[in-house]
């Protein structure tokens, strides 16, 4: 008797079901059936299910920090041999951080990877080499901190400032970064936004989806196109101002001295400079928002009549100093150092 198709192929069968019934129980998962008031936007079981795990039901503010206790080696996007060592303290602080428990002051260094310098040589990270070099000119026992995080823009600075740094009793705050908060700024148009990577929010609506990325997101963004728009580009510029008043004033507040610092680069004088590949208007309308945004520190610091250190106009722009367009070589985190503390001296003196 000659077997049918089910008994000859059974197993194959059998997958078939499953696969179908795993599919069928995604698709149930997904579709958009709660909402939580009358009129508003619905939500999926899986929805529902993944906000309730990482949300708890609750949203919180973000604190980007880079997670304590870790240590990892970096491998350099330029020497696939070369690994640098990237340990992070107890309290979030790249290290080496803490240097003296009764320190005579305490110099706290925020901004992105720009500040973060992962890939430096530990004992040639500016924040750490500032706070070794001000030592030897001054007799003073100084902790200089790292509070530098990838990715990081102004708002994320000033949650770090109240939340993290207040109360370990800061005397100096610098600050410093400008290529980050104008992305942000470019393709969310403002610092409270919904992007996953870089909101000052964790955890949104029960619609919105972990799974989505700071640069799929980007490509999605509504704002990309108006870079072109005049009167986008003051509100940015706006917000921009905005919020590095907002960061002077808190770090005034808690009785620390605030000091802002260009951005050094290799944008402005690269025409080959790219955000957006192959689009040279948007690329050239970046790098003329780049400079405005460099202009607003130096304003904001003129307003307030706070030190203002130009590094870009310090750093020179080429290979020796910066890896890529923004990104400190050893050379160039030292040659910073050297900056900050020559100008700082007088800070620290008295």
């Amino acid at each position: 008797m000659s077997k049918n198709f089910f008994e000859k192929h059974s197993s194959l069968v059998l997958i078939a079901i499953n696969l179908i019934f795993v599919l069928l129980v995604v698709w149930v998962l997904s579709i958009n059936l709660f909402q939580d008031a009358p009129n508003a936007e619905k939500y999926s079981l899986y929805n529902k299910l993944e906000y309730s795990l990482l949300c708890q039901g609750k949203r919180n503010i973000n604190l980007r920090e880079n997670r304590p206790n870790q240590l990892k080696f970096k491998t350099p996007p330029y020497d696939n041999t070369k690994k640098y060592r990237f340990k992070i303290d107890e309290n979030g602080f790249v290290e080496p951080s803490k240097i003296h428990e009764n320190p005579d002051l305490n110099i706290f260094f925020f901004g992105g990877s720009t500040t973060e310098c992962e890939m430096v040589d530990e004992p040639y990270r500016f924040p750490y080499l500032v706070g070794r070099i001000l030592e030897e000119k001054t007799g003073k026992k100084i902790n200089s901190y790292n509070v530098g995080k990838s990715g990081n823009n102004s708002i994320h600075s000033i949650n770090n400032l109240v939340n993290k740094v207040a109360p370990l009793n800061p005397n100096i705050v610098v600050r410093m970064e400008t290529i980050n908060d104008l992305s942000t700024l470019i393709y969310e148009a403002t610092y409270w936004n919904k992007n996953r990577s870089r909101s000052n929010l964790g955890c949104f609506s029960k619609k919105d989806s972990v799974l989505r990325s700071f640069s799929n997101e980007w490509i999605e963004s509504p704002f990309r196109d108006q870079i072109f728009n005049l009167a986008h580009q003051e509100r940015i510029k706006s917000e921009y101002h905005k919020i590095l008043t907002m960061f002077v004033l808190i770090t005034k507040s808690i009785g620390a001295k605030p000091v802002l610092m260009t951005q050094a680069n290799k944008i402005l004088k690269n025409p080959k400079f790219e955000v957006k590949k192959g689009d040279e208007k948007f690329n050239a309308t970046y790098r003329e928002l780049y400079a405005s945004f460099q202009d607003i520190a130096r304003q904001v610091a003129k307003e307030n009549k706070i030190l203002l250190i130009d590094l870009e106009k310090e750093i020179p722009d080429d290979d020796n100093y910066l890896y890529d367009s923004v990104h400190f070589t050893n050379e160039g985190s030292k040659l910073t150092a050297k900056i900050i503390s020559e100008k700082l001296k007088n800070y620290v003196s008295h």
